[in-house]
């Protein structure tokens, strides 16, 4: 098999629909996010591992239900018509862990008691903590939600003015982005 036959091959296991298509880059996005977040050096950052690794289905589950919150109420609003919503995300959780850091300060002195020399050094270490199945898992002291990125919205009549500024406006203070960053389309273009 050739790589025409392999691509032609590919392109027809894509959806044919609109929305599927849209579902299936979004998946795609993610994982290519995901994946740019792994250190492959082998130094490896055990706080970044960690939060990608946590993050990720419940980045996944946040973004499914805003997704459908969004577009329960764009629905309601247009007279129950079908809306479809896709939104991506700049950045995923961020947790901030409980650490310690240790400072050690060494102070040189000549006889006059002027300093010569100073060196500092710190150690920070994770406090960590034992699950009721005593598992060990960092403490958390602060999630940061993912931030949005941008907001695909998809629905009749999204093409004229007044329907556009509205789906806008409803997006825009529900998610707390800014204009640019949300797009609306018709069903039907």
């Amino acid at each position: 098999m050739d790589i025409k036959d392999k691509i032609k091959n590919i392109i027809s296991k894509l959806p044919k629909s609109k929305s599927s298509f849209l579902l299936v880059i979004g998946i795609i996005g993610l994982l290519l996010i995901l994946i740019s977040s792994f250190d492959f050096s082998g130094k490896g950052n055990d706080e970044t591992l960690l939060q990608s690794v946590s993050s990720v289905t419940n980045d996944e589950e946040y973004i499914e239900k805003l997704e459908n919150k969004i577009e329960n109420i764009l629905s309601d609003m247009l007279g129950n018509t079908p809306v479809e919503v896709m939104i991506t995300l700049e950045s995923g959780t961020e947790y901030i862990y409980a650490d310690e850091t240790k400072v050690n300060a060494d102070v040189t002195k000549d006889q006059s008691n002027l300093k010569l020399e100073q060196s500092d050094s710190n150690h920070k270490t994770y406090i960590i903590v034992k699950d009721a199945e005593g598992n060990e898992k960092p403490l958390i002291v602060t999630e940061k939600k993912p931030v949005i990125r941008g907001v695909v919205v998809v629905c009749e009549s999204g093409e004229t003015p007044t329907v556009s500024s509205a789906v806008r406006l409803a997006v825009k203070s529900a998610l707390n982005v800014d204009d640019e960053k949300i797009c609306i389309i018709g069903r039907h273009i």
